[in-house]
Order: C-alpha cells, then structure tokens, then sequence
C-alpha cells in the first residue's frame, strides 16, 4: 500500500488558484454590478416620476387640460440625477401625458475578472401624469375611534 497522505493538500493546492479564486472574484464583481444597477434604476426611475410632475401651468389656465412642461421636466430628471454621481442623462421623451428617461453610468469593475475593466450600464423609466382629485371622497372609511 503506498503513502497518499499528501495528495489532498496538492489537489487543494492546484484547485484554490485554478477554480475557486476565479470564481469568487466573478461573484464580488457581478454583486457589485448588480447593486449599481439597482441605484441606476432607482434614481432614474425617481426621475421619471418627478419629470411627470411637471405640468404646463399657463395652458393648464387657459384650456383645463394636463400638459407636460417639456423644459420643466428636463431640469427635474437632470437634478435628480445629480445624487448619482456616475449617472448621465441620456434622453426625456415627453410624448403627451408619458415621459421616458434613459440614464447610463460606466462602472469600473474592483476584480476586473471578466476581462472588461469597465461596463456600461442602461436604464429607462416611465411615468404617466396623473390628475388629483377634485373633491374629498366621503366615502372613505373613517376610524371609529382614536387612541
């Protein structure tokens, strides 16, 4: 019978460098991606939202009707985007009570495992105009006591 008391520690020796670095380094950088990503979407999403909140007050006056203030809601998604530092305005696309903004941000890997030492990530959001209401509803359920 011969010694194999060795054979671990060099089968843990090759695989170490050969598999398991490689693979943890793709996890740190795909979680790192996938978090500025979420923020990507976050603040552009918030953007697209505040952008829609722009309405047209002189032809709101005038006619009654919600009409988005394109000029308005380009300053709007552009100084929402300023909390993300990395985040750049692509386009804001008002098409009657829609709006769209696209973002992108470049992003520098910290492990560069994938062989790009930066990526390029997108976002897009839409967000409708929306009246208020015109009146309280009484219908509204009202508690019946308060603590």
């Amino acid at each position: 019978m011969t010694d194999r008391s060795g054979q671990v520690l060099v089968f843990f020796a090759l695989v170490l460098p050969l598999v398991l670095l490689p693979v943890a380094a793709y996890a740190v950088d795909a979680a790192v991606t996938a978090s500025e990503y979420a923020r990507l979407v976050e603040v552009t999403v918030r953007a697209a939202e505040d952008a829609a909140q722009q309405v047209d007050v002189a032809k709101l006056r005038a006619s009654g009707a919600l009409v988005l203030d394109l000029d308005a809601a380009l300053r709007a998604a552009h100084d929402d985007l300023m909390i993300e530092p990395g985040a750049s305005l692509i386009a804001v696309g008002v098409a009657g009570d829609l709006v769209t903004v696209a973002t992108a941000e470049s992003l520098t890997l910290p492990l560069d495992f994938v062989g790009a030492a930066r990526v390029r990530l997108h976002a897009s959001a839409t967000a409708r105009i929306a009246p208020g209401y015109d009146r309280p509803s009484s219908l509204l359920p009202l508690p019946l006591c308060t603590f």
